[in-house]
């Protein structure tokens, strides 16, 4: 399988939402059904973040987009909003390879770090992201937009006992 990283097309906005509802149905197998169920990513965000941030896909062949990450510059770093891959491409590299091209994007912003909210204790969230070299963000060190993404995961019903920052500094 050969996968191309490159720009979201604006005519594939449309397909991203189908994509971040796939990867969310897993949520179910770790008593997170709300997730599975909840809102994605909508249209106007989607497009506001190719207008200043990073809209990246994964293609694959015939396939076309199996995965996709929505990054903005937030604070000091390139903060991942969203990144889903298709429950079909899961653990073919697929994630890595779009983490990795969020990494030359950040280096292209002169940024030198990554950073994003996930969920500590699900295996394809806290623990993918630690084994490829995220660390915890202790909430003392949060920046003031932490906090504020913080506000937004109470007001959106994520259960905050199993969510964490996490940045990855860049060399």
């Amino acid at each position: 399988m050969t996968i191309t990283i490159r720009a979201v097309a604006p005519r594939e906005v449309i397909h991203l939402p189908a994509i971040e509802r796939d990867a969310a149905a897993r949520f179910r197998e770790v008593g997170l059904s709300a997730i599975a169920e909840g809102h994605v990513s909508d249209e106007a965000f989607i497009r506001s973040i190719q207008r200043s941030g990073v809209a990246i896909g994964a293609a694959s062949g015939t396939d076309g987009l199996v995965g996709f990450a929505l990054a903005g510059i937030l604070d000091d770093a390139l903060h991942i909003y969203e990144l889903s891959v298709a429950t079909a491409f899961g653990g073919r590299g697929v994630g890595s390879s779009i983490l990795a091209a969020l990494e030359e994007r950040a280096r292209d912003r002169g940024l030198s770090a990554l950073t994003l909210s996930t969920f500590a204790d699900v295996p394809w969230n806290g623990p993918f992201y630690a084994r490829r070299g995220f660390a915890a963000v202790g909430d003392d060190a949060w920046t003031p937009a932490f906090h504020l993404l913080h506000v937004a995961e109470h007001a959106a019903g994520l259960p905050l006992d199993r969510r964490m920052f996490m940045r990855k500094e860049l060399a």
